[in-house]
């Protein structure tokens, strides 16, 4: 018997106004891969990137992750059931160091209670010693241990996408989600992240990719799935869907899009 997908989309729908964004989505994102979600410019990925993860409500269509339902659930419970996501661009505190970064990303944390942060003095510093000790892991396997007291706004494109991803492990997920992570990255760190997120999935991660590198997604990515005006018109290993007929139509008749050369 199949293994139940970790994320499970069926028959989302949503407009804006009189902008259908998304007619009729349905899609299977199973563990142990990266899920790669591509398509031109105006094909409804990031609204269904926003769906999943709360910040936008569908019109119709049911939302399951890890067999739980979550359509209509608030972003910060959706967070908590393990389901991650970054942005497009940076939302880090510039003024604030790499590690001060990831330590804002810590779930759950005693000392955000002010009778927490004096009654329970002792269990407050070990939970920030932890979280030290586990943010510094994960700034050495994205690549970043060397810029823990740099100020994020010092950082460079590339690392602040890194950064994102290093603040989206913090708190465990099952699932992250990640907006266009090598939009405007020069070529040498798009393959440093490539490896960084292969490295991660080997080592148990689970990932959803939206991007419009089609060199990235073939390098990283274990299936595909292709959005066009609202709908899913393609889905399966990298080489083979970027060759089909009806995929290249889409990308050549949006001149603003990159196509999958």
């Amino acid at each position: 018997m199949a293994a139940e997908p970790l994320l499970q989309v069926r028959d989302v729908a949503r407009r804006f106004g009189g902008i259908v964004a998304l007619d009729g989505v349905s899609l299977d994102v199973p563990a142990g891969i990266v899920f790669g979600l591509i398509g031109p410019n105006g094909s409804g990925k990031t609204t269904l990137l926003n769906i999943i993860t709360g910040f936008v409500r569908a019109d119709r269509g049911t939302v399951s992750f890890d067999g739980r339902p979550i359509r209509g659930l608030p972003s910060y419970r959706i967070a908590r059931l393990g389901l991650s996501r970054t942005f497009q661009s940076s939302r880090c505190p510039q003024r604030m160091t790499v590690m001060e970064n990831m330590l804002l990303a810590a779930a759950n944390q005693s000392g955000e209670s002010l009778g927490a942060a004096i009654l329970q003095f002792r269990r407050v510093r070990a939970e920030e010693r932890a979280n030290l000790e586990r943010a510094r892991e994960i700034l050495a396997t994205v690549n970043l241990a060397a810029k823990v007291d740099e100020l994020a706004g010092n950082l460079s494109g590339g690392q602040k996408k890194l950064l994102s991803l290093a603040q989206a492990l913090m708190s465990e997920p099952k699932l992250i989600l990640l907006d266009e992570p090598v939009a405007g990255v020069n070529p040498i760190l798009v393959q440093e992240i490539g490896s960084v997120i292969r490295s991660l999935c080997d080592a148990g991660r689970n990932f959803l990719i939206v991007e419009h590198n089609m060199s990235f997604i073939r390098a990283t990515c274990d299936r595909v799935a292709v959005l066009d005006t609202g709908r899913l018109i393609a889905e399966g290993e990298p080489d083979e869907v970027l060759a089909r007929e009806n995929v290249l139509r889409a990308y050549l008749a949006r001149p603003t899009a990159e196509a999958p050369a």
